[in-house]
């Protein structure tokens, strides 16, 4: 990758910095709204970097400050999105930490399910068994069907025929409703 024809210390580039910082941050405060304190000075700084590439790919920006509200908006969004999704992926694990605070008897009774069910599965027929495996691992019958090569109506058969007997089998020791 060839380095950037001019440097950060540009001219052009603190110019347009300059003159444009506070649009992007009113612009980031507009659309994040109450998130905007936190987000503005990512988002600047995101604006910033796309700005400076565009002057050090010596391309012309006609319209800077239309060019600096659409990538402030766009800076703005992605940066909520990120900030969203890292929220949820700490709730989830949150949640699973509170769920690992199980007592001792309940780890050792979920454990000693899960050897059971493991148990039944493999006295399914192979295919069947594959087949439920894939499908309790979440695959769709489409994807099974071309993980082993299978006609749809195969796949889809083999997991309807795996999961029922399993769930028998559950019921017959005990495990399920």
């Amino acid at each position: 990758m060839s380095q950037p024809s001019q440097s950060l210390a540009d001219p052009g580039f603190e110019q347009l910095a300059r003159r444009y910082a506070r649009l992007i941050r009113s612009v980031a405060t507009r659309v994040a709204g109450g998130e905007a304190a936190t987000l503005a000075e990512d988002v600047e700084q995101r604006v910033m970097l796309a700005l400076w590439q565009q002057v050090s790919r010596e391309q012309e920006i006609r319209h800077p400050a239309s060019y600096v509200y659409r990538a402030a908006v766009r800076e703005t969004v992605r940066v909520l999105r990120q900030e969203r999704r890292r929220r949820e992926i700490d709730a989830v694990a949150a949640e699973a930490s509170s769920e690992g605070r199980k007592n001792p008897e309940e780890l050792l009774e979920m454990r000693e399910m899960g050897n059971r069910i493991q148990a039944i599965i493999a006295e399914l027929p192979p295919e069947r068994r594959r087949a439920v495996r894939a499908h309790l691992a979440g695959f769709a019958v489409r994807e099974i069907m071309e993980m082993y090569d299978w006609s749809y109506n195969r796949a889809r058969n083999l997991v309807g025929r795996g999961v029922r007997d399993l769930r028998r089998r559950l019921e017959a020791g005990g495990i399920g409703a």
